[in-house]
């Protein structure tokens, strides 16, 4: 609609400068928008103000000639039944009546189809990328809420979208881990271990903090990091059976979570590519030899310097992302790579993409940041110190909450994962996170619980319908008039809008938001305006396909979300 907006806006203005012998403005920027209040109309512009600028006569006087050519074009009809100008010089677009009534008929015809989008275009978005020989926490869960609900906003977009998990198999971690391992425990200690991912966890926070107070431990350590980096067998064959540990608990967070990922990328294996391709690499400009190092010095651009290799042959995250984001476009054809990683790594992305500029690599790529993590009262976590709330043991307290709130639910675990992903989602990645259990299984406020009752309530309103025999398949929605139905037909007709503004700007966090925004409109037009009216079956046919319509749009965007639709609670 806002497309539409703006080539009503442009028509008239063209229209004008024909009329008024205006100089061109062919590179003149119409804005579309919801106004702030809705007393204000459905959409709002302030082209008028931009034109008068360039034209340098007054708003308000543009304004109104654009209005009066507006309310003639053909486009109006059906569409708008208002087009009004307010100081200094915004023209306001009322929806018709006619028009909302129909947009009701249009989602329960599309119904989970409704806001679906065209688009021929191919992007992967890499989330979650977890380090094995470490627990999964609380940060990575909020990784994994924004990365697959982008993946299912930009499929809903149209897009043919590959999810993709980067493991990080390798590194200094692994070898602390390992060496921590072999140091501290047996084998026998080892696979009697019944939490195995949280047993490595800890392995590896004894490591950190014993090699930092004890510098013969450091020796030893590097002494087994180089063994290990040079194949030794017995290391690899430990590597491999703990590294295993790691993927499995990876994979029953995952399935808890409802996430499914179409590709896996190791780093372990992208550490070959970038030493395969490290003789090309330095036959260009940025990137060179220092003192032993491969870096990239990118300092003309304010960027600093990033080290690829480092002199004992160790290979950095640079030399292995720079293949990797090649083989993403090149062997899987995509024109856009999209990744969700915390918001500390936002200068190594503008690096890293700058490295590929620099080598010929012109494509289109994001990075999405995203802030801590901490639960209520806590203090930031550290793998290294050993302080991470884990992202099982968070679950399991908000499941807890959610079977005291709810008895008698028949989904407990649907709600809880709803109260999470809501919580986790609904502030912009680029907040910090104070989780609050208590305050994220409400069942009012912006909460997860709150708007998958509105669906329960809805769907308990439809079942009664049933019960009485009622049908509404062909109800007469000229009846919806009152100014609450349209209020909630209103932030209906917006999903369509928001799904492609969330493609583009990757702000997930509106997604929620417009959940808890279509709950409110429901909840006031429930308390306000009776359904099932014995005295009234047209007007309550009307409303059951009102509320179905409802139901329909909140069901999808609690599916995007990836959180379920209960029908009772």
């Amino acid at each position: 609609m806002k497309e539409t907006i703006k080539k009503i806006v442009r028509q008239a203005a063209t229209k004008l400068k024909n009329q008024e012998n205006w100089p061109d403005f062919e590179n003149f920027e119409i804005e579309a928008d919801y106004p702030k209040n809705e007393a204000f109309g459905d959409f709002t512009t302030n082209a008028a103000m931009g034109l008068a600028r360039f034209l340098k006569k007054n708003p308000l006087e543009i304004a109104e000639k654009l209005a009066t050519v507006i309310r003639l074009q053909p486009a109006m009809e059906n569409i708008f039944d208002k087009v009004d100008v307010v100081t200094p010089g915004y023209i306001n677009f009322y929806f018709s009546k006619k028009y909302l009534q129909n947009r009701v008929a249009e989602i329960n015809e599309k119904k989970e189809k409704f806001g679906n989008l065209a688009s021929d275009e191919k992007a992967m978005v890499e989330y979650s990328q977890p380090n094995t020989h470490k627990e999964f926490h609380v940060g990575h869960l909020r990784n994994v809420i924004i990365g697959s609900t982008l993946v299912e906003i930009m499929k809903k977009a149209g897009q043919a979208v590959t999810a993709a998990n980067y493991i990080g198999d390798t590194g200094t971690h692994v070898a602390k881990c390992l060496w921590s391992l072999e140091k501290f425990y047996s084998e026998k200690e080892l696979d009697a271990a019944e939490n195995k991912a949280e047993f490595l966890g800890k392995a590896y926070s004894r490591a950190a903090t014993e090699i930092e107070n004890n510098e013969s431990y450091e020796k030893e350590f590097k002494e087994l990091q180089k063994k290990f980096e040079g194949g030794d067998e017995g290391l690899v064959a430990l590597w491999q059976k703990t590294r295993q540990w790691s993927l499995d608990e990876f994979m029953r967070i995952y399935e808890k979570l409802g996430v499914h990922f179409d590709v896996f990328f190791f780093e372990s294996e992208e550490e070959i590519a970038g030493k395969k391709m490290l003789p090309e690499l330095l036959k260009t400009e940025v990137i060179k030899r220092s003192e032993g190092a491969i870096i990239a010095n990118l300092e003309k651009w304010g960027l600093g310097v990033l080290v690829l290799q480092r002199s004992d042959g160790a290979a950095l995250y640079g030399l292995k992302d720079i293949p990797l984001a090649i083989k993403k476009f090149e062997k899987y054809e995509i024109d856009r790579s999209v990744y969700v990683v915390d918001v500390r790594q936002s200068l190594y992305f503008d690096q890293l993409f700058k490295i590929l500029s620099e080598i010929g690599f012109e494509k289109e790529m994001a990075h999405i940041g995203y802030d801590f993590v901490t639960l209520s009262g806590g203090e930031g976590m550290s793998s290294r110190k050993g302080n991470i709330v884990p992202a099982e043991y968070l679950m399991g307290q908000v499941g807890k909450k959610v079977k005291e709130k709810f008895p008698d639910a028949p989904n407990p675990d649907g709600i809880a994962l709803g109260a999470i992903k809501f919580f986790m989602l609904k502030y912009s990645s680029k907040s910090k996170i104070e989780f609050n259990i208590e305050e994220s299984v409400k069942l009012e406020g912006s909460t997860g619980p709150y708007v998958q009752y509105a669906h329960a309530r809805i769907c308990s309103i439809l079942g009664k319908a049933e019960e009485q025999g009622m049908s509404w398949e062909k109800a007469d929605l000229g009846r919806l008039t009152h100014e609450k139905e349209m209020l909630l037909i209103r932030e209906l007709d917006k999903f369509p809008a928001l799904i492609e503004e969330l493609s583009k700007s990757y702000e997930v966090h509106k997604l929620p938001y417009y959940a808890i925004r279509l709950a409110d409109k429901f909840h006031s037009f429930y308390n306000d305006l009776k359904v099932i009216d014995a005295e009234n079956l047209e007007l309550t046919k009307a409303r059951l396909e009102l509320i179905e319509a409802t139901k329909e749009v909140l069901r999808e965007t609690l599916r995007l979300i990836g959180v379920n639709s209960p029908d009772r609670m």
